[in-house]
């Protein structure tokens, strides 16, 4: 793993990295990722380690649509501060995802993972 310093440019494509990401209250960050063609399923993963804390996801589609926007509760009814889920046969192209602080209170830690098998 690694840290990112809020300076630091994203990587253009994040498949595959698992690094650290700080974040605060009413930010915004961007991550992308590339679904090759014939990819069967599009894995995406955001953790924060604090269920106090609350972040969002947004997904959107190679299109330019949202795809889907998650609350920590929605997938799975529990506050625990991650938000997993999977694409199946996601279209082909540069899917792009939005980590939202929700409420956050300081400075907090998340990693994210998206990743096309």
């Amino acid at each position: 793993m690694c840290n990112i310093a809020p300076e630091e440019d994203i990587p253009e494509n994040d498949m595959g990295i698992r690094a650290i990401y700080l974040i605060q209250q009413g930010e915004t960050h961007y991550h992308n990722t590339y679904a090759p063609p014939g990819s069967s399923t599009l894995f995406v993963n955001l953790d924060w380690f604090i269920p106090q804390q609350s972040l969002t996801l947004k997904i959107i589609s190679p299109s330019g649509s949202t795809y889907a926007y998650y609350h920590d509760t929605d997938l799975d009814g529990h506050k625990d501060a991650q938000i997993r889920t999977w694409i199946p046969s996601p279209k082909a192209g540069t899917w792009q995802f939005q980590v939202y602080g929700e409420i956050v209170r300081g400075t907090q830690d998340y990693t994210f993972e998206a990743t096309a098998e």
